[in-house]
């Protein structure tokens, strides 16, 4: 049946339906293909089961007949209207349509913020909850390098390399989405309730889970196989042998999505995961976003939002710094995009050598200047 714009009693008696014990997606998604609606179902139960005589149905027909569910229904959809969360069918127009065609699909998505799934380029990006400071720098560049292509940036807002993707992305100004192994009621890990927050205006949240249930250790490789369902390709930083990383990779490549992974010290735990997924042929080895670039036949985007992106960035920047920091930064935006000897430096600022260096560090942590050998400074573009 093709998707339609599902009205509230409709979406009450399909999660009603989804509630009872034994439906799974294959038997919800059937039953609501052949009767048209869930409300159907419910309303002539007794003339639309009447030549079912399989006995593994007997229970899920009987508890369609005592309509158990359907006031549960009612309460979970009214509580999380009441809460902003927006709730999408299977069956619903809005509803991913990279997520339709994985296997066992989530029968509702509860979402919070500003989400449109309908861009052209969604990747995840995913990693050990342990990153290092290069796999933080990894992801770092990378996010900056993927903001000239226009991606939306999919992750699990969990502690290390999950978290510090969402950051990066907010910072550049593109659209992230966080799926959470729990309901959204309720922000786990609680640390990151701020920016689960601040991500509402330009991505925002999704889970399968309804309010009130509690979190088990089954919703994160479920909360998985969603992240890689939503992206075209999917990209490992860092990760161990055990990794959830690793589960979302393999996800990936039976929905025959793109795998890619940055390899790291044959030495180091961390990097075992990435290794593993690149000897087993189960991932791309990538070292930059050309690769996944060239992997993916994209082209980046030169619109003017992005150039506005840039800007934007660049004033907001400079806005914080004292007036000699600015001079610089500017010096140094002027060049772009050469580079600038550190006595060139001097000579336009009127400082020494140790003077100008904490102030190059600072743009250095501001994102604005880059050290490359030779005592050499550039400006960075966005």
């Amino acid at each position: 049946m093709p998707p339609y714009a599902i009205d509230y009693q409709e979406k009450i008696y399909q999660l009603a339906l989804s509630l009872i014990k034994g439906v799974g997606f294959v038997v919800w998604q059937k039953l609501i293909d052949r009767y048209r609606s869930a409300k159907d179902i419910y309303n002539n139960s007794n003339s639309v089961f009447a030549n079912i005589y399989n006995h593994k149905y007997l229970p899920i027909i009987k508890a369609i007949n005592e309509k158990n569910t359907l006031s549960h229904a009612e309460t979970i959809i009214n509580a999380q209207q009441k809460m902003g969360i927006k709730i999408i069918s299977f069956f619903d127009q809005e509803y991913p349509d990279r997520l339709r065609h994985i296997k066992n699909p989530p029968c509702f998505l509860y979402c919070k913020g500003n989400l449109d799934f309908s861009l052209p380029k969604i990747v995840s990006i995913v990693g050990t909850r342990r990153a290092t400071t290069n796999g933080k720098m990894i992801v770092k560049k990378l996010v900056e390098a993927l903001s000239e292509y226009g991606v939306m940036i999919v992750s699990g807002l969990a502690y290390g390399i999950d978290i510090c993707a969402h950051e990066i992305a907010l910072q550049q100004q593109l659209p992230t989405v966080a799926v959470l192994a729990n309901s959204l009621d309720k922000i786990y890990p609680s640390s990151h309730t701020k920016m689960a927050c601040s991500m509402l205006s330009n991505g925002g949240l999704l889970s399968e889970v309804t309010t009130g249930n509690a979190l088990e250790t089954f919703h994160f490789p479920n909360r998985n196989r969603i992240i890689a369902g939503l992206s075209d390709a999917t990209i490992v930083v860092e990760a161990g042998t055990k990794s959830g990383a690793l589960i979302t990779a393999q996800f990936a490549n039976n929905y025959d999505r793109e795998v890619f992974a940055f390899p790291g010290n044959v030495y180091e735990p961390f990097s075992a995961g990435c290794n593993q997924l690149i000897r087993n042929q189960q991932a791309h080895l990538v070292t930059c976003v050309d690769d996944i670039a060239y992997m993916m036949n994209w082209k980046k985007n030169t619109s003017n939002s992005t150039k506005k992106r840039n800007t934007y960035n660049f004033e907001n920047k400079l806005a914080s710094l004292d007036t000699e920091d600015k001079q610089l930064a500017l010096i140094l935006k002027d060049c772009y995009p050469k580079v600038m000897h550190i006595d060139d430096l001097c000579q336009q600022t009127q400082l020494t050598p140790i003077q100008l260096s904490p102030k190059l560090l600072q743009l250095e942590l501001k994102h604005l200047v880059e050290n490359c050998t030779g005592n050499k400074y550039k400006f960075v573009e966005g």
